[in-house]
């Protein structure tokens, strides 16, 4: 183990208790801010990830101000707790939850398939016998306690049992991945460099290179923040309106662009340089692989194959992201998905020994008791399922969408250890089309319309609960595909940082479900509370997201063609396939240039968008070691990029309270 297995546990009861009133306050943030963040930002004010780059920097303000100090482990605690506070207090959690489940029922109209099938279903919203029942929640009122006390009680004790469950995987795998293989999950450096500037003695030299990155940060994105507060401000780098899209942040909807007809095989084109330097922070080779797979493995053989007649329809198509990826002859999601889940599962099979021990035998430098460990994980397995079922999802259903959840965010916690491609969208195959892969084969072939007491031609309920709770409803709590914000994420970037700063990961562990359960409960229950106070049409989020109920329980498509079309499973297996035999080569030569953790990564933002990000941040990477080697990047460049993002996030949340002091002061 080495010197970490000395490393005492050191968080008092009263740190603790500070740490949990901090959290408290943290969530109100969160989740006061949240309504006014810019639609065309997906009301990105603050999230899991950025939460403690405001909070690390306002310290680091203090420190050198005002003298204010504070010991390294104490600062990722606070890392921790700013992080997981935010976990269930931005824009999708709560008010995705709470949002959708209200567009079910102002939409319960007796003509739409899968809302009408679930009307007393308590779980997707308050029973009620009118639609305009929900109309205060839009215009502003008092709120309905009686009747969404069971949806509350339900959503925030379904939270808490997944953040058991990932923080128990996470925590018993903490020792493996962190410690022995040394994942170096690059987004945490927003943390660790912040800490040390903090921490340090002496005048650290990096001090001068990231407060000019952070100068950098403020003033790319001031143009955008500018806009946003004063709409008279022009937009001068176009990022608000088309051809750029709305919930991916300075990325163009490259079907719009003078190209977009003559290369149809590629969606977006990311321009944002917030997502240039998270590129930047990747190690070389998965740069490397990532822009040379995507552009030789995807893009080129995508491209003949238009020549040959395929994806005609994608030159006059916008927002083609979906089709393309979908689209034969490639079928591109079934090889994520597949690429992914061969990762973690080959990972488990070759330390199955590990993983059993882990199980078994305790160690007091573990992050967490193996017993203690295993009962979270058993204990809210069980649980989760149990809620399911009683929630009217098929009984075969619901462990299939814990298998899912945990395959597919495990493995996506996996890549993000050498990928940390947080705080922009399609990273991980976590969206909407991924998330019912196994769920959906119930419903196959599709069993079609049922006949309702009224009358109606209904959707089964049986399956409108099942898919629902199969999706968005159930994956956007681990993290949020457009954003990567949430907590499977940001519990190994906590446990990274701990480790860092010779943190114990008991500590880290005690603040990570202290603070998640603290977010759970504030998000939902102020949540509501706020939405109906201010009323949802008044706030620039409006409501959020509240489109799943047209979409996921295919009311009006079969089953066989929504999300992902079938044939899927031979594409899935091509994936597995492809990721075994590069992960071969890998470990067995040496000299053999393509990472796994980079073909995983070259599939995401739909196969081909991250091409020129990868190949720009390592081209700079090589120069840049090339004319300094590592003292250059590790002092000058490294602290430049570091600051660079956190002077964008800070901005980013200025502009946030801004909007929200609007809003409140008189007009």
């Amino acid at each position: 183990m080495g010197a970490e297995a000395k490393i005492e546990a050191k968080l008092k009861p009263s740190l603790w208790a500070g740490l949990a009133v901090f959290s408290l306050v943290m969530s109100l943030i969160g989740v006061f801010t949240a309504p006014f963040g810019p639609g065309w930002m997906f009301s990105m004010v603050i999230g899991t990830f950025t939460a403690p780059i405001v909070v690390l920097f306002i310290f680091l303000l203090l420190s050198k101000v005002a003298g204010i100090s504070a010991s390294p482990q104490t600062l990722a605690l606070l890392y921790t707790a700013a992080s997981m506070s935010i976990a269930f207090c931005y824009s999708m959690i709560p008010y995705g939850i709470i949002h959708n489940a209200a567009a079910v029922r102002q939409w319960q109209y007796s003509w739409h398939p899968t809302n009408w099938a679930v009307p007393n279903y308590w779980v997707f919203g308050p029973i009620i016998s009118d639609p305009a029942e929900m109309t205060p929640i839009t215009t502003g009122g008092p709120v309905p306690w009686d009747k969404w006390t069971p949806f509350l009680a339900w959503w925030t004790t379904y939270t808490i049992l997944w953040l058991l469950f990932f923080t128990g995987w996470i925590g018993l795998l903490y020792e493996r991945w962190i410690e022995v293989e040394r994942l170096p999950y690059p987004a945490s450096l927003t943390g660790t460099m912040q800490i040390e500037l903090i921490s340090s003695k002496g005048k650290d030299p990096r001090i001068r290179f990231f407060m000019l990155g952070v100068l950098l940060g403020v003033i790319a994105i001031l143009p955008i923040i500018a806009t946003y507060l004063n709409p008279a401000i022009p937009d001068i780098y176009g990022w608000t309106r088309e051809p750029f899209l709305p919930w991916f942040l300075g990325t163009m909807d490259f079907s719009r662009s003078p190209l977009g007809a003559a290369i149809p095989v590629i969606a977006f084109l990311p321009v944002n340089p917030m997502i240039y330097s998270l590129f930047f922070l990747m190690p070389t080779k998965t740069l490397f692989t990532i822009w040379v797979f995507s552009l030789f493995g995807i893009m080129v053989p995508s491209q003949i194959a238009f020549y040959m007649g395929y994806y005609s329809d994608l030159p006059t198509m916008a927002n083609r992201f979906h089709a393309f990826m979908n689209g034969a002859p490639f079928r591109w999601n079934g090889w994520w998905i597949g690429v992914y889940l061969g990762l973690f599962l080959m990972w488990l099979a070759l330390n199955i020994k590990y993983v059993k021990d882990i199980f078994l035998r305790d160690a007091p430098e573990r992050a967490l008791p193996g017993k203690l460990g295993t009962a979270m994980i058993v204990g809210s397995t069980v649980a989760l399922i149990a809620m399911l079922i009683v929630a009217g999802a098929n009984p075969v259903g619901a462990p299939l969408i814990v298998l899912t959840m945990w395959l597919l965010f495990m493995s996506s916690a996996r890549v993000l250890g050498n990928a940390s491609l947080v705080g922009t969208a399609w990273g991980f195959p976590i969206d909407w089309t991924h998330l019912p892969t196994l769920v959906k084969y119930l419903y196959i072939p599709d069993p079609g319309y049922i006949t309702a007491p009224d009358g109606s031609q209904i959707r089964p309920p049986e399956m409108v609960a099942t898919l629902w709770l199969a999706n968005r409803w159930t994956g956007e709590l681990m993290a949020e595909n457009n954003t990567n914000f949430g907590m499977a994420f940001a519990i190994p970037l906590c446990y990274k940082v701990g480790f860092d700063t010779k943190t114990h990961p008991r500590d880290i562990t005690k603040v990570i479900l202290t603070s998640g359960i603290i977010s759970a409960v504030v998000g939902y229950t102020v949540g509501l509370w706020f939405s109906y106070a201010v009323g949802t049409n008044n706030t620039r989020m409006g409501m959020f997201d509240a489109w799943w109920h047209w979409v996921f329980g295919a009311p009006w498509s079969r089953v066989e063609e929504q999300f992902i079309a079938e044939p899927l499973l031979p594409y899935l297996a091509a994936g597995f396939i492809l990721i075994l035999l590069i992960s071969f080569l890998n470990f067995r030569f040496l000299w053999w240039p393509l990472d796994p953790i980079g073909v995983a990564m070259a599939f995401g933002a739909a196969g081909t968008g991250w091409i020129i990000p990868a190949f720009v941040a390592w081209i700079v990477k090589r120069l840049v070691y090339r004319i300094g080697g590592a003292k250059l990047d590790e002092s000058v460049v490294t602290p430049i990029v570091v600051g660079f993002l956190v002077g964008y996030w800070i901005m980013i949340f200025i502009g946030g309270i801004g909007s929200m002091l609007q809003f409140f002061l008189p007009k």
